[in-house]
Formats: C-alpha cells, sequence, structure tokens
C-alpha cells in the first residue's frame, strides 16, 4: 500500500509537470566573417519573476512557460543583455553582442567552508573537504568524523579496539559506504572496513542523509558516505606527498601518495599506507590491554583515462593486510585460566573499475558501466572462542543518462548485477550462504528552474533466497527564496544481516548466542526491509558580509522487518531474532555555521534521537545510544603576512553525550551488575597546525584532553571464563587522553 501511494504521487506530479508548455531557444555570438558561436551558461529567465535557467555547451535553454510574463531576459557578463518578447513562437534564437570594453584580468580572493552544503542538490548533502579532514589527524575513515555533528563514532567493545558509526540513530551497517559510488563497505567488512581509508587517501567525503539514489543500489537506509580519493588525473593534486603520525601510547602511521601522468591520456597514483602500535597500554590496571597492538598494511595502485573522443575510464587495485592482538597484557606468558587472548588476521583484495562515454555534441547524454571484485578473509580468536569468516563479492552495474525532449527532463536509467559468497565458521559450526541479485532501476529528474527540482526512482531486484525487492524513492527540493531550500525524502531500503560481523562485540562476552531461525537460508533469519522519510530546511544569509548557514533536519526510520540482538532479556545471552515492524528512529538535529570574525570558523550542533525497539512486547530505549549529543566547532587561522609566509591554525571540538541506557544486567550476582544508565560526559580535542614553506606542515594535537574514561568498563575482568564476563557494555572512551603529532608535506 505504501509503495502504490508513493508511485501514484511520483505520476501525478510527473504528469501535471509534462503538461507544461515549453520554451526552447539557442543563445549565440556572431561577429563579422566568422560564424555563429554559441554562448555558454548565460542567464535566461523570465522579467518580474524568479523563474529561469542558463544555457548549456552547445548555448541552448529550455525554459517553462509562465502566465505571468511574457518578457525574457537574457544576461551574461561578456555580452550586452537583451530583452526579447515572446509570442506564439515555441522556438527562439537569440544574439548577443559582444562588449566592446574588456577587462585585462581579475584577481578573486576567497576561502571555502570546511564543510559544504550542495545547494542545488535534491539530496540534503554536505561535503567534507580536505580542510575539513585536515582539523583532525584523520588517520583514517572512522576516526574523520569528529567534527561531524550528523556522525557518531565509538568503540564496539573494550577489547578488539573496533570503531563504529551510526547516522540518524542507527548503525553504520544501515548507511551504504561507496568508494566514488562503487559498493565497498558491506557484509563481513562492516566494522573494519572503516579501517582500510586512511586519512591522507581522502580529498573529500560526502555526507548524505536519508534514502539514497536508486542508482546506487537497495541496500542505503539511513543515508550515504561517498569517500573522494584522490585522483591520478587531477591537476590540482601534488605529485608528490607524505603523512607522518605519531602519538603518546607509540602508535605511528606512515602514507605515501606519488602521481605521475603517463602520457596526455593516462595518468597513475600509488597510495601506500603503513601503521603498528606494539606498546602495550593498560591505564585502569584491569590487566586488559586498552587497545591492541597491530600491524597494518595498505596498498592502492590506481590508473585513469581521459581520451579526447569522450571515452573516460579508471582501473583501481587494493591490497589490505593486518594483524591484531589483545586482551590480557600477559601475551608472551603461559595462557592461564585468568587469560583472555584475542587475536585476528585479516586480508582484503579488491579490483575495481569504470568506463564512460560522453557526447560531445550532447552533453547531457553518457553511458558507462561500473564494476568490482573483492575478496575478504578473517579469522580470529576472541578467548575461547573462534571465528573465520570469508566473503566473496562481483559487482556490475550498467547507467545510461540522456533526456526527454529538454534538459528540464532528465533521466537516468540501468541494471546491476551482486553476487556475494559467504562461508563463515563460528564455534566451527558452518554459516554459508550465496546471494543473487539482479536488478534493474530508473530515475527521473524535473528541475525546471533553481526554484526547485524533483528526483523520482524506483528500482526492482530479484533476490535468490527473499524474491522480489522494490525500492521506490523520492527526493524534492524546493527553494521559495535564495536564502532558503526546502527539502524532502521518502523511500524503502532492504539489506541481509551479518550477525556475527555486526556484533562482534559479543565475541568480547561470556554471553551465549541463540538465534531464532525462521527459515533455512543463511542464519535462518528474514530479510531486513525499513522505510527512511526526512525534512531538510537550510538558511543561508550573511553575518557582516561573511557566508552563514543554519540547517534543521527531521528524519524518521521505521522498520517492516529488523534483526536485532537482543542483550536484555537475559543478561548471560544475546539472541538474535527477526522482529516484524518492532523497531524506528526519529533523528532532530539544527547546526549553526558562521564566521562571527574574519578568519574564526564556529559550528554549533544539537541532535535528539528517539530510538526504539520492541522485546518481549516492550518498547525499550536502544542500548547505548545517547538520545542527546552537541557539538562545538571552533577553527580559527592567522593571516598570512606574505604569499609564501607561515600560517597558524587552531582547532577545538567539544562533544556533550547524554546518558545511554544500559543492557540490563541485574539478575547477575551483587558486584557483577552494571548500572542501568551512564552518565553525561564531554570530551575534547585540540590540534594546532603551522603551515610553513614548500607544502610542509606540522602540528600536535590532543584527543580527550579532560582525560575522561568509562571506569570498569569489563564486568568481571578477573574471571574472563565466568559466564559473567562481559565487555561489550561500552558507553564511552576507553583510552584517556591522548597527545600526537605529525607532519604534512606535499609537492
Amino acid at each position: 500500500m505504501k509503495t502504490f501511494v508513493l508511485l501514484t504521487m511520483v505520476l501525478v506530479l510527473t504528469s501535471s509537470m509534462s503538461a507544461q508548455e515549453i520554451l526552447r531557444g539557442v543563445v549565440v555570438t556572431k561577429e563579422p566573417d566568422t560564424p555563429e558561436t554559441p554562448v555558454v551558461g548565460a542567464s535566461v529567465y523570465w522579467l518580474g519573476t524568479s523563474r529561469g535557467t542558463s544555457t548549456d555547451t552547445a548555448g541552448a535553454f529550455s525554459l517553462a512557460i509562465v502566465p505571468e510574463s511574457n518578457t525574457l531576459i537574457v544576461r551574461h557578463a561578456a555580452y550586452r543583455p537583451d530583452t526579447i518578447k515572446v509570442t506564439g513562437s515555441r522556438r527562439i534564437t537569440v544574439y548577443l553582442t559582444q562588449l566592446a570594453r574588456e577587462i585585462e584580468g581579475v584577481q578573486v580572493v576567497g576561502q571555502q567552508s570546511a564543510t559544504v552544503i550542495d545547494y542545488l542538490s535534491a539530496e540534503s548533502v554536505q561535503r567534507m573537504t580536505q580542510k575539513e579532514l585536515g582539523k583532525a589527524a584523520c588517520c583514517n575513515l572512522s576516526e574523520s568524523f569528529e567534527t561531524n555533528p550528523s556522525v557518531d563514532v565509538s568503540f564496539t567493545d573494550a577489547i578488539t579496539g573496533t570503531r563504529q558509526i551510526e547516522m540518524l540513530g542507527l548503525s553504520g551497517i544501515y548507511t551504504q559506504t561507496t568508494l566514488e559510488n562503487l559498493p565497498y563497505i558491506r557484509g563481513l567488512t562492516a566494522n573494519v572496513g572503516l579501517t582500510f581509508i586512511p586519512g591522507s587517501w581522502m580529498k573529500a567525503i560526502n555526507v548524505s542523509k536519508g534514502i539514497g539514489s536508486v542508482a546506487n543500489g537497495y541496500e542505503s537506509i539511513t543515508g550515504q558516505i561517498d569517500v573522494d580519493l584522490r585522483k591520478p588525473n587531477d591537476e590540482d593534486e601534488k605529485r608528490f606527498y607524505v603523512n607522518l603520525y605519531g602519538n603518546a601510547d607509540q602508535r605511528f602511521e606512515g602514507n605515501f601518495n606519488f602521481r605521475q601522468s603517463l602520457d596526455e591520456r593516462w595518468a597513475s597514483m600509488t597510495l601506500l599506507h603503513a601503521s603498528s602500535q606494539q606498546r602495550p597500554v593498560d591505564r585502569d590496571a584491569d590487566r586488559f590491554l586498552d587497545m591492541p597492538i597491530f600491524t597494518t598494511l595498505n596498498a592502492v595502485q590506481r590508473w585513469s583515462y581521459s581520451g579526447e573522443d569522450g571515452w573516460e575510464g579508471q582501473l583501481v587495485a587494493q591490497f589490505v593486510k593486518e594483524d591484531r592482538r589483545g586482551g590480557t597484557n600477559d601475551l608472551t606468558e603461559t595462557l592461564s585460566p585468568s587469560s583472555f587472548r584475542f587475536g585476528t588476521k585479516s586480508e582484503y583484495l579488491r579490483l575495481s573499475g569504470k568506463l564512460g562515454h560522453l557526447f560531445e555534441d550532447r552533453p547531457y547524454q553518457s553511458y558507462g558501466v561500473q564494476w568490482s571484485l573483492g575478496r575478504y578473509r578473517n579469522s580470529g580468536t576472541y578467548g575461547l572462542r573462534s571465528y573465520e569468516g570469508l566473503q566473496e563479492t562481483a559487482y556490475l552495474n550498467f547507467l545510461y543518462q540522456s533526456i526527454f525532449g529538454s534538459t528540464l527532463h532528465s533521466f537516468r536509467t540501468g541494471a546491476s548485477i551482486l553476487v556475494d559468497r559467504f562461508d563463515e565458521r563460528f564455534q566451527r559450526t558452518p554459516y554459508e550462504r550465496t546471494e543473487r541479485v539482479p536488478g534493474a532501476f530508473f530515475e527521473y529528474t524535473y528541475a525546471p528552474v533553481d526554484e526547485w527540482s524533483l528526483v523520482a526512482g524506483i528500482r526492482a531486484d530479484y533476490h535468490n533466497a527473499f524474491g522480489t525487492m522494490l525500492a521506490p524513492r523520492l527526493h524534492i527540493r524546493y527553494s521559495p527564496t535564495e536564502d532558503w531550500v526546502l527539502r524532502g525524502v521518502a523511500g524503502r531500503g532492504y539489506r541481509t544481516a551479518n550477525i556475527f560481523a555486526e556484533n562482534a562485540a559479543v565475541f568480547a562476552s561470556s554471553r551465549s548466542m541463540t538465534i531464532d531461525a525462521v527459515n533455512s537460508f543463511g542464519y535462518g533469519l528474514d530479510q531486513e526491509v525499513a522505510w527512511n522519510v526526512g525534512v531538510n530546511v537550510t538558511h543561508y544569509f550573511l553575518v557582516d558580509y561573511r557566508e552563514a548557514t543554519i540547517n534543521l533536519s527531521v528524519y524518521r526510520t521505521f522498520f517492516e522487518n529488523q534483526t536485532i540482538a537482543d542483550l536484555d532479556s537475559y543478561p548471560r545471552e544475546v539472541r538474535f531474532a527477526s522482529v516484524a515492524n518492532g523497531s524506528y528512529a526519529n533523528s532532530a538535529q539544527i547546526e549553526l555555521n558562521m564566521q562571527p570574525v574574519e578568519r574564526l570558523e564556529t559550528r554549533i550542533a544539537y541532535r535528539f534521537l528517539d530510538v526504539r525497539q520492541r522485546l518481549g512486547g516492550t518498547w525499550m530505549q536502544r542500548p547505548l545510544n545517547a538520545q542527546h549529543r552537541a557539538l562545538v566547532n571552533i577553527a580559527f587561522a592567522t593571516e598570512r603576512e606574505e604569499e609564501e609566509g607561515p600560517v597558524m591554525t587552531y582547532d577545538l571540538t567539544v562533544q556533550w553525550f547524554g546518558p545511554k541506557r544500559i543492557p540490563a544486567t541485574q539478575s547477575n550476582p551483587e558486584g557483577l551488575r552494571a548500572p542501568s544508565a551512564s552518565p553525561s560526559f564531554a570530551t575534547l580535542n585540540v590540534q594546532v597546525t603551522r603551515s610553513l614553506f614548500a607544502g610542509l606542515e606540522l602540528y600536535v594535537g590532543g584527543e580527550n584532553l579532560f582525560d575522561f574514561r568509562q571506569e570498569h568498563p569489563i564486568l568481571d575482568a578477573g574471571h574472563p571464563t565466568s559466564p559473567y564476563f562481559d565487555a561489550s557494555l561500552v558507553w564511552g572512551p576507553l583510552g584517556g587522553r591522548m597527545i600526537y603529532a605529525g607532519l604534512r608535506w606535499g609537492m
């Protein structure tokens, strides 16, 4: 019924808009003894209205005819403006005359915001630039959101050192994480994959809240995080770049980027990363390492092709190898009854590519193919438990985009196939499955003017075990004035739960695991299905001629079916079950970005979450999830006294988290119980960066300078084999104050 209503709305809106009369034309210039030349980027609008458009690379435009005006204004900075009375004709040619007075040169000096909100996009998209990523050490993707109020980052447990992200109050597994719009972190890499992208490799991160585009697949539910890597064919990229990092716990990292142009069409880039920490640290003296010791090697080789005939392509290869060890601090001694050893070995190999063709005489039309192959293997021990996992993935996506008559009506369509093979062993019990999902999609965009636009899409996939999956999605943008933008989104998403990889924190406990199977496929659980609806309002204004924005967003995610890990019913067990209509998440956030004085950027944000799941017929707040969060980020840069002179940049971030509900442990013996809720707490991060000559930057910083730590994060830490041992009830920082330093150098 929901699908039918949404499709009906799309058809009604589409049919009503298609009925409008359209004026089509071309804007050209003609000098004596020269052929006509198209005028690109000319503004075309109706006099007395805000309805308008601009010319494309062929000088062409399409504009809906409005009843309130028949006078067309055509403007371009290099030409004399023209005014045309439009009567019965629906096709016109406009000739502009070039200005006689030429400007020799203009120097425009501006300051780019660290995070940019896409003004014209129908989706709510924030682009975190390199300036934003440079506000912290940003060692990898999991550590890149400390200054972003929309994404939460926390540790999953007190032993493995694994970080997880959350968006709109739900785990990052419901946020589609892509690498340049290709599937990347999913399946068995849902948590560990966040460390597979070092910070120095990233050019930007695009964070979209709400359901994503049908062109990117069916798995997006709460949003999309798309990572944009540094590109070989980007002439603005430095040919040589080095980033070195070290902290007080003797964690060291080194990153090396090298770009070269092979010829006029081909370019390559090599990205290398190595990191290690071998010093065992146990600040709270509970005999367990605060963080595991580890070694990581990571390499990417990419090539890009750009031909004059409209063909473009790229090829990317990545290999990651990681070894982690942790648990009790007796790693070099013989095992004893009080020992708990943790260790994992991971290997990841990925190949991907893109090939596309853009028509020079029809810039609105193109087609392309995307593909990727991946193989991830993980083997680990968690005390007396063992786990092995293997995932092999193949993905192919074909896309075609064009227009219906004019650029007012554009579309994307295509077909894809996704194949995953999973082979897992938990305590030697096999869990195997193969998922084959062919699908097709169609997405229509109506963008008559800058005032508003609509993107309506539908996707149909067929899962070999769960059958047909229908995913309608709708994005609407409306700008009543230049200072206000309103966006709405609604749609459905699907995903298959990977209960071991997504809940590996439970391995760091003595909880038994029970699965309430309802079928014979995989773990025996149903597929997860959810709807996401939301509204986003952005107001643009000036503070003493400096740009500022205030952003308000409200989203609701509700599940037709969700796989829930029940940690409350019995403290010595985790029960996995498919629950119909048993979970929802409401999220409200307000964010203010402004420069009160020159070179001082501030961000203030507050977010409220209401996330509930039904357990035993009772709606309960989702555990380990803060209902309230506030963030303040301040960045100040000194003025450069000369063109190549030094600049000091100061960055400060304060985060405050409200109380979090902790799963019930009241049936445990006294002294082995966790509190019912955590206290509220705040963290303070500071970084100072000095930019020197020849692209050299030195930085020093501190994380969690208040030195706030969760006390006694492990229940019954002295008896890891007891039934009450549990290291998964983590709600706050574990490592305490951390001081670090590093350098960045590119040329």
